[in-house]
């Protein structure tokens, strides 16, 4: 810390002996700012459309979540970029905390699949699991 008086700049050690020579009707008090508070911050991943994974067969089951997704977002499909484009529906999905939409999307047929069979939320023990989906 430092003060400047008269053009000259006395530091921390000339303030606090100016202060003691002064007497009792001179007193300095020095603070300092306390540090800010820490903030634990969490990255989560943006989650993926699960089609970009190709299964060909269905996955097993996810964990089992207590809190039930909210009804479907229906969702307008944008025009169909090419004849072996294919929709796939958006979903719920639980990220650890919450329940975060992941929206539909076109996607192009993987070679020698023809068929998306769709993820869907399951009532099991309890809760909720997420079956994946898949290419047939």
């Amino acid at each position: 810390m430092e003060l400047k008086l008269g053009g000259v700049r006395l530091g921390l050690a000339a303030l606090v002996a100016a202060g003691a020579l002064s007497g009792p009707a001179c007193r300095v008090t020095v603070r300092e700012d306390p540090p800010p508070p820490r903030r634990e911050v969490v990255v989560v991943e943006e989650p993926r459309h699960e089609v970009l994974i190709v299964r060909t067969a269905p996955p097993p089951p996810s964990e089992v979540v207590v809190v039930a997704p909210p009804a479907p977002i229906i969702e307008v499909r944008t025009a169909q970029p090419s004849p072996n484009h294919v929709w796939i529906d958006g979903y719920w999905f639980w990220n650890g905390r919450k329940h975060v939409w992941i929206a539909g999307t076109w996607h192009p047929r993987p070679a020698g699949r023809t068929v998306y069979v769709g993820g869907h939320w399951e009532a099991r023990g309890g809760g909720h699991v997420w079956i994946g989906g898949y290419w047939r």
